[in-house]
């Protein structure tokens, strides 16, 4: 009864999942039909290599999160545990990618705490490597009304780094940690959340590349505007997190894409961009996990014969 509840579940999760992204297409087909499809295919076949290679990093820091917080399992079923929990994320509420990925380390006698701990310390490192992008490129903003600002740009870069502190990091998880019932904090040292926040910030560099090489597919923008697109995709993204009610985001970041894309081309490409955009990240995830999928299965089938 047990394995028919979870495969039930599983089903229930996957035509969710479908929901979801079926009815965000739906209410954008008009937009996406009137899309201009002469498009740089070697801007867009380089965009989706660095987004695998971005999502592929982003499992790898999962593992090495797990690692800081003494709760890892090998390096290899981390990743595919993380492959796996990706279509959580078009559910609202992000509580589903968490789900996911509890089975693998419950099969290894992992507490869910210390996962949970992990989950939520990725969540804020994510936001953290996207907002450092996002103040970055801040200085590339096509508009002179930032000019004066500049100086405050860089205060708030120094804020940035003070803020990474796992004092003030588990300040805020007391809180969380009273609310639930839970004891709930990050063992690790400044030293190890500096590396770790800067190791996002790079990986976002890659993600933030690879929507820069979709744009330049569609639209011919010079190579000085790659850190302000890489920026405004960061800052659709920490939107899109912080909109619990939007599963992945849906329609906000698209909305903040758009917005940031209207200063440097004309309207008609920032919307289609933004509808591609979405496009373009659910078709490389999709990929992603089916071949984490079939790898997996094959795996299982070899290892089965070698037993027998």
């Amino acid at each position: 009864m047990k394995k028919k509840l979870i495969e039930g579940i599983k089903i229930l999760f996957f035509l969710l999942v479908l929901f979801f992204l079926g009815r965000y297409f739906m209410a954008n087909w008009e937009e996406i039909k009137n899309i201009d499809w002469n498009i740089d295919r070697f801007s867009l076949i380089t965009s989706f290599l660095l987004y695998f290679v971005y999502i592929i990093t982003l499992a790898s820091l999962w593992h090495f999160i797990t690692k800081l917080n003494h709760c890892h399992i090998r390096h290899y079923d981390a990743v595919i545990a993380y492959l796996y929990s990706i279509p959580g994320k078009y559910i609202p509420g992000k509580v589903f990618m968490l789900a996911a990925r509890c089975p693998a380390y419950e099969k290894e006698h992992k507490p869910v705490r210390k996962i949970t701990v992990c989950f939520l310390l990725e969540n804020a490192c994510t936001l953290l490597g996207a907002a450092f992008l996002f103040l970055i490129s801040l200085f590339f903003f096509p508009n002179a009304l930032l000019e004066k600002y500049k100086y405050w740009t860089i205060l708030l870069i120094i804020a940035f780094f003070i803020c990474i502190n796992p004092k003030i990091i588990n300040f805020f998880l007391s809180i969380i940690g009273k609310i639930a019932k839970k004891d709930m904090c990050i063992p690790v040292t400044y030293p190890d959340m500096l590396k770790t926040v800067v190791l996002f910030i790079l990986n976002w560099l890659v993600a933030g590349s690879g929507f820069y090489m979709l744009v330049h597919a569609i639209y011919p923008v010079p190579a000085s505007q790659w850190l302000y697109i890489g920026g405004i995709y960061g800052l659709s993204t920490i939107i899109g997190i912080l909109a619990l009610f939007a599963p992945s985001g849906l329609g906000v970041r698209e909305g903040i894409l758009t917005a940031g894309l209207c200063l440097i081309m004309p309207e008609e490409y920032a919307v289609s961009i933004s509808l591609l955009s979405r496009l373009w990240q659910t078709v490389a995830e999709i990929i992603l996990v089916s071949g984490a999928f079939l790898v997996n299965q094959i795996i299982k089938l070899k290892n089965k014969k070698t037993a027998e």
